[in-house]
């Protein structure tokens, strides 16, 4: 069944076989985990963990970029049992992108619905101060020119003991560009929490050095003329990309030099 309004008592009739079906499509036709991009694992578990630990009735804010998908939240139905307010996250190029990816979301698993604002990451002008416990941010602050005041919004939106998780691929190529500013290493963004009123917690890496090799390649057949392209992606998902997989499942960590890590990508916590 496909959701198209924000009513929240049709958000309420939601049943957990529904939401499990629309988190099994984002996983294997959106986000492509065991085919094509598994540094999004660690994002999954740790939001269906969240949906089975955060009690009914806490507020979830979660910030993503709607528009990029047609305008429908993708994260917002995993919070069904919690009250989820999901807020569109503009970015300078979103006019000449809009619904650039919605075709992806053609499958009856996926719920379709609208978020419940449109605001800047840095200017959250529809949520007032401490009124949030948890916010999520999926893979969006390397977006926003202006990141003091983007974790100055996290800090200010939250309850006092509210929690704040960010997901970022700390390997990515430029994308969206002029739209894309910065990356962070999980120590830059405990600065950055700290700097801006919010206690670091933890944090954990998602795939290894084995997984950035397979992603460079992924990127990297998109500089080749379209015949050769062809030949190379079927040669590396059918022989390479499997091979790839395996070496990161069994060497994540650097055996010579212990306080060097290769992550392509992490989450961290924080708190108020």
């Amino acid at each position: 069944m496909k959701y198209k309004t924000n009513n929240l008592s049709d958000r309420d009739e939601l049943g957990n076989n529904c939401v499990l079906s629309h988190v099994d499509f984002l996983k294997e036709r959106f986000y492509q985990i065991e085919t094509k991009w598994p540094q999004f694992k660690v994002l999954f578990d740790s939001l269906e963990d969240l949906a089975k630990t955060i009690p009914a009735g806490k507020t979830v804010l979660i910030l993503e970029r709607a528009y990029f998908y047609g305008g429908w939240t993708l994260f917002a139905p995993i919070f069904h049992k919690q009250k989820a307010v999901s807020i569109d996250c503009v970015i300078g190029s979103h006019e000449n992108r809009w619904g650039e990816q919605e075709s992806w979301l053609g499958d009856d698993r996926c719920i379709k619905w609208r978020p419940d604002f449109v605001n800047g990451i840095s200017d959250l002008v529809d949520v007032k101060s401490e009124s949030v416990d948890y916010v999520i941010v999926p893979n969006v602050i390397h977006h926003e020119k202006n990141q003091d005041k983007m974790f100055q919004e996290f800090a200010r939106v939250l309850k006092k003991n509210g929690k704040c998780l960010i997901f970022e691929g700390l390997v990515r190529e430029l994308h969206h560009m002029p739209y894309d500013y910065i990356r962070y290493t999980h120590e830059g963004l405990k600065v950055m929490f700290e700097k801006n009123g919010l206690e670091f917690d933890s944090y954990k890496f998602g795939t290894g050095v084995f997984d950035v090799i397979a992603y460079v390649w992924q990127n990297a057949f998109e500089y080749l003329p379209e015949k050769l392209r062809k030949e190379k992606k079927k040669w590396f998902y059918d022989e390479h990309f499997p091979y790839l997989q395996e070496m990161d499942q069994k060497y994540r960590s650097n055996l010579v030099k212990p306080n060097k890590a290769f992550p392509m990508s992490y989450i961290a916590w924080a708190c108020k």
